[in-house]
């Protein structure tokens, strides 16, 4: 079997990104362009997104996408379809815009009113509540209130809103015309109508996602039109349909920490839900409904976790599960992501309410960074961005690990994750932000992506920037393509295989539905920052009988994951079924709570008593010594020396039988000296370093040990790197050399004696320093920089002039005979990234950082220059730009060149 390192360094990777292709009515010259742009970065699939589309499933809808598939056919490029007319998906192509449709989003709602007993007989009125007043014929949101039942409880005391749910009475027999007439008994009594309805106030034109029938008319109005337009081509060039954030749209906004109280007065409603919820709790379904809103005791917690438990149970199978089977019987995959922000996966309103079971059926699991999210650095819980000024933790440690852990244990998504990525960072994004992005999600699990966007409408389009070709005016685009090739290599890498794992974290959006829990990034920050290698777990696989096919022996076996520690975030109610797993198979392997054992379980049962006390029995740790706690347990995959908060580490087994290692220095300012031990098997195995900017291999050096290879390496700040361990073929590589090591190995060299070594050619100028717009061959010389002079901070004059193009630095030197030869460039600066010439022939493409660039040097004299396209932010701002602050443009110091071959 030919390895994914041997296909990588072949140049027979496959495709692993399908960016968003914004369609806006534009010419079928535009579109085609646009294609040919996208196919020339070496992507070789699309997202069609139809949101600015005009005339969605109509004649030039229909047009523009057969020029899509006809380019995608012709090019062997693959399609995905963003599944409606307009974000978030729910939509249905319009089908509930008049207001009228029988299948539209639908609430439960309450309506209270306190009263003084006795009152012998009390009259109230309940019609009005039910749009049947004043309701005007033209509303359509009035015609279809419906009474689900009336109950009075009595209130705890005068000076207490609680509600004594024991003394709840079923009064809906007594409602006649349109009026309750009951015989208040003696004391405080609140009135309590339950009636669902439309007209709520969240999202009122869009699909009820807790009812089937509501969400098959997505695809009668979307999926069934393409399948029997493109029929032939489904599940060969037409892939699928990618769903855009879906919610229970109860709420208005975005309300990421809402939770179920009065704060919330319209819940997800239909029939089926109703049905769960009637098998649940029985003949108390009307009486219990009232703690959704009030604190009825000590019940409120159970009934809370039991209702949304129902409503995320019903929303897998009106939504995910039907679409699943849909795609499946039609050839074609599902895919999309949910809004998972700042710790909403886990709630209603703008999301699903859980993270896994919302997209449990989904063929790849799917998040999204947008709107400056996740930004170097920015991992505080604080962390202001587009919506809201919280969660880095979150965003940093708990994001990407969502997607990559149901990938893991979902056998249906075969290891595969999705990250919508890059969009509405504003027009300040460059590569270089494009690349750190890229490897932050690489080292948390994630292998596929879809770059957020490439766009038909006119540049500069305002619609959530950057756009990649934005009809050339993007500098940058000239290098989108490096970006994209080193995308596909690490996927390709990372794709396929077996994450080693063997540590679980309990994901934790459960046990909030009842009470306070700890959020499971909160133990994923330690582990990760202490290379210690985690998945997180929903309770749903801890079942007996669970549809994940886990197995429990000695551990969790599942999807090819073995986990032999299980850490619970600390919290005040845990599901039944994990209670009863800790319980069962403590003794199988090392469960520990963190921070705090449940006082109780979320579901309401006899057995809570007994559960709790055996719960007892097991092992707390606080966050604080986590780390240390689980290095007694457990020998990680990787083992550094010393603390490295800031190293990221992604181990990966392939099936190829190689070991692949992704590090990354998320520092800002600090560069890491990592040595480091290796779980490796045998000692006939090798081990390389992967360029995968370049993509090529070079020696590492090691030590081999029984069990592991020591080694050490390097990472400068915002650097990645990827180790492999493989078997020796024979084929020898170059010996690795550390890029930021160059210096002190001169150093080293001179010290020891070693003569014929000659000195470097020293880059001291004169520079000259030119530009050139956009879209013009001619350049305008800005400075010249004597010898010996620092680089002028050319930023002020940028936005002096609105400039948007590329900078060029030029030097002329001499070399000698003994100095000639191949070197290393090192470019310091703030820059995205840029192309180094020798004597008018371009030597290398660099992105990101560190930036370090190959160069030939010829006796005589050179001449260096190096273009550094700059992004359209100094020209076209935007306000999503606004939200972070740049660094001076350019280089800042002269670079330095380094002999290769030391």
């Amino acid at each position: 079997m030919e390895s994914r390192l041997q296909q990588n360094l072949t140049g027979s990777w496959e495709n692993y990104i399908f960016p968003f292709f914004w369609q806006c009515g534009g010419s079928q010259e535009d579109i085609v362009l646009e294609l040919e742009k996208i196919h020339a970065c070496g992507i070789r699939a699309v997202c069609v997104e139809s949101r600015p589309h005009p005339d969605y499933c109509g004649p030039r809808w229909w047009s523009d996408m057969d020029i899509i598939m006809d380019f995608a056919e012709k090019h062997d490029m693959k399609v995905w379809l963003l599944d409606d007319d307009r974000f978030p998906t729910g939509h249905a192509n319009k089908a509930f815009s008049a207001g009228d449709h029988p299948l539209s989003v639908r609430f439960l709602t309450v309506h209270n009113t306190d009263v003084q007993g006795p009152v012998k007989p009390g009259y109230m009125l309940v019609k009005s509540l039910l749009g049947g007043y004043g309701a005007q014929k033209e509303d359509p949101w009035s015609r279809d209130d419906k009474l689900v039942g009336v109950v009075a409880v009595r209130r705890r005391a005068a000076r207490d809103a609680s509600l004594d749910l024991e003394s709840a009475v079923d009064v809906t027999e007594f409602v006649r015309d349109g009026w309750l007439c009951w015989e208040v008994p003696e004391g405080l009594w609140r009135i309590l109508v339950f009636y669902t309805t439309r007209k709520g106030n969240g999202k009122l034109d869009y699909f009820n996602i807790v009812d089937s029938a509501s969400v098959k008319v997505l695809l009668d109005r979307v999926y069934e039109p393409h399948f029997a337009r493109y029929k032939e081509a489904f599940g060969k060039t037409f892939l699928g349909f990618f769903s855009d954030e879906p919610e229970f749209s109860n709420l208005p906004g975005y309300r990421f920490r809402a939770r179920l109280g009065e704060d919330m007065p319209f819940l997800p409603w239909s029939g089926e839900l109703r049905q769960r919820l009637e098998t649940c709790w029985g003949r108390d379904f009307l009486k219990n409904l009232g703690a959704l809103w009030y604190e009825c005791g000590e019940k409120t917690p159970h009934i809370r976790y039991e209702y949304m438990d129902a409503a995320t149970k019903q929303l897998a199978a009106a939504f995910s599960c039907q679409i699943r089977d849909w795609c499946e019987a039609h050839g074609v995959s599902h895919i999309g992501h949910i809004v998972e922000d700042d710790n909403s996966h886990g709630r209603l309103g703008c999301s699903t309410g859980h993270y896994f079971r919302s997209i449990g059926g989904m063929h790849m699991a799917g998040v999204d960074v947008v709107t400056q999210q996740i930004m170097p650095g920015m991992d505080q819980e604080e962390h202001q961005w587009v919506s809201s000024s919280r969660d880095g933790e979150f965003f940093h440690y708990g994001l990407a690990k969502l997607g990559s852990s149901l990938a893991h244990v979902d056998s249906r998504k075969q290891g595969n994750s999705m990250c919508e990525i890059f969009g509405a960072f504003g027009w300040q994004e460059g590569i270089g932000l494009m690349k750190w992005l890229t490897d932050h999600m690489i080292s948390r699990g994630i292998n596929h992506f879809t770059p957020h966007a490439f766009s038909l409408k006119p540049y500069p389009d305002p619609d959530c920037p950057p756009h990649f070709y934005a009809h050339g005016n993007q500098p940058q685009y000239r290098h989108f393509d490096c970006l994209m090739n080193y995308m596909n290599r690490l996927s390709h890498l990372f794709a396929g295989g077996t994450y080693p794992a063997r540590i679980a974290v309990l994901y934790h959006a459960d046990a909030e539905w009842a009470g306070e829990a700890m959020l499971y990034q909160k133990p994923l920050r330690v582990l990760q920052q202490n290379q210690l290698d985690c998945d997180v777990i929903p309770a749903d696989l801890l079942k007996e009988d669970n549809e994940y096919g886990a197995v429990f022996e000695k551990g969790i076996r599942v999807a090819g994951q073995h986990y032999r520690i299980l850490l619970i975030p600390g919290c005040e109610y845990l599901p039944l079924d994990a209670a009863k797993f800790l319980i069962e198979e403590k003794e199988q392997m090392f469960c520990l709570f963190v921070g705090r054992r449940p006082k109780g379980i979320c579901e309401q049962t006899k057995e809570e008593g007994a559960l709790i006390g055996e719960l007892g029995k097991i092992e707390v740790v606080p966050l604080e010594g986590l780390a240390k706690r689980v290095k007694e347990l457990h020998r990680p995959f990787v083992k550094t020396a010393g603390n490295l908060p800031k190293l990221c580490t992604y181990p990966y087994l392939g099936k190829d039988g190689n070991k692949y290692l992704f590090c990354f220095n998320e520092e800002l300012e600090k560069t890491l000296d990592c040595p480091m031990e290796i779980a490796c098997g045998t000692g006939e195995e090798e081990l390389l370093y992967y360029d995968a900017v370049h993509n090529r291999c070079s020696r590492m050096e090691c030590v081999r040990e029984k069990g592991f290879l020591r080694t050490e390496l390097v990472l400068e700040p915002g650097e990645a790197a990827v180790l492999v361990i493989r078997k020796k073929d024979g084929k020898r590589f170059p010996k690795y050399q550390p890029f930021s090591t160059w210096s002190k190995t001169w150093e080293k060299a001179g010290a020891a004696g070693i003569s014929n070594l000659p000195e470097p050619p020293v880059l001291e100028g004169p520079w000259t320093i030119r530009c050139q717009e956009v879209g013009k061959e001619t350049w305008q010389e800005l400075e010249i920089v004597e010898r010996g002079l620092a680089f002028p901070d050319v930023t002020a004059w940028v936005i002096k002039e609105g400039f948007c193009g590329t900078l060029a630095y030029e030097t002329a030197f001499s070399v000698s005979k003994e100095q000639a030869g191949p070197y290393i460039l090192r470019i310091s600066g703030a820059v995205d990234c840029g192309d180094v010439f020798v004597n008018g022939v371009c030597t290398d493409r660099v992105i990101g950082s560190p930036m370090y660039a190959d160069v030939n040097l010829s006796a005589g004299e050179n001449i260096l220059r190096l273009e550094l396209p700059l992004t359209p932010v100094w020209k076209d701002g935007d306000p999503w730009s606004a939200l972070t602050v740049l660094p001076r443009l350019g280089l800042d110091k002269k670079p330095l060149l380094f002999p290769r071959n030391v």
